[in-house]
């Protein structure tokens, strides 16, 4: 067993453990040897707070054409109140929380993961279990979206927002846009 620590110019700590396993009845090279890495101290990570108002507008007008993108496949009854819905769900707190925090994802200044898991609620779950969309296919929503070029958003197209933002997105919607 050995550990190493190793200092980072950021403050933190990083502990590396090894175990080495001396008898295995079947020998399975990747079952032999154990590697830990621990992460200690604190770590710089970006806040929302430290968004400039500027910074956070033009971030929500990209936001905004990035969904905008999706409105063919928006059903007939949403299409006229579809952009005014992605308005106010952008104002929630719930949501502002994290779409403006874009995290280790990288060519993009906001968080497009949780904008399609709001994508997914909209499109299979929300007004009353019906879905705004005529027919929510990931794949043309990832087309759609990223404009037919290869990218990770469609298995992203499949997962649900947090508990607090579907509760949001549901309390939004009943409150300001009438439910079918």
């Amino acid at each position: 067993m050995s550990i190493d620590k190793e200092a980072v110019p950021d403050g933190s700590n990083i502990f590396h453990q090894e175990f080495h396993i001396g008898h295995v009845e079947n020998l399975v090279p990747a079952a032999t040897t154990v590697v830990n890495n621990y992460y200690y101290g604190t770590r710089a990570k970006p806040q929302n707070e430290s968004l400039d108002p500027t910074d956070r507008k033009s971030i929500r007008e990209e936001i905004l054409h990035y969904v905008e993108r999706t409105i063919p496949h928006v059903d007939y009854s949403w299409k006229d109140k579809y952009m005014a819905l992605w308005a106010d769900i952008l104002d929630l707190t719930e949501v502002s929380n994290v779409i403006y925090d874009k995290g280790r994802q990288e060519g993009s200044r906001f968080n497009w993961k949780e904008v399609c898991h709001i994508l997914c609620y909209l499109g299979r779950y929300a007004n009353g279990g019906l879905g705004i969309f005529q027919k929510y296919v990931a794949l043309y929503i990832a087309n759609s979206l990223d404009e037919g070029k290869a990218h990770t958003i469609r298995p992203e197209l499949g997962f649900r927002p947090s508990k607090e933002i579907q509760h949001a997105i549901d309390k939004l919607m009943k409150e300001k846009y009438t439910l079918a």
